[in-house]
């Protein structure tokens, strides 16, 4: 009969209710695991490697960040061909850039 090899017992973290949403905020913006956060608070340690993939948030806001940069492009390009208004084509570009700078701070980046 072979010997099993038993695993030790984990080693379990349950929050106060209180905190609980934010302690879930907290490890959602870390971009780690719960295991990984949790090691890294405890010991003051990184994590021993990156986060496996970007979080969704942080996917979504650079393809937006690069879809308001083609936008700004195509809006540039049509306004010097077609004669638009330019007090609209300037609106317009401004508020691109503000998105683009939005985009931007919520990436943690400087615009």
């Amino acid at each position: 009969m072979t010997e099993k090899k038993t695993r030790d017992a984990p080693i379990s973290y349950r929050p106060p209710t209180a905190l609980r949403e934010a302690f879930r905020a907290r490890v959602e913006a870390s971009g780690l695991s719960v295991n990984a956060y949790i090691t890294q608070a405890v010991f003051d340690q990184d994590a021993p490697r990156q986060a496996r993939r970007p979080l969704v948030e942080q996917q979504t806001i650079a393809r937006l960040l690069v879809e308001t940069a083609r936008l700004h492009d195509r809006l540039g390009a049509v306004g010097v061909d077609a004669d638009l208004d330019a007090v609209l084509l300037a609106e317009a570009l401004r508020d691109l850039r503000e998105i683009r700078a939005a985009c931007l701070a919520a990436l943690g980046r400087k615009p």
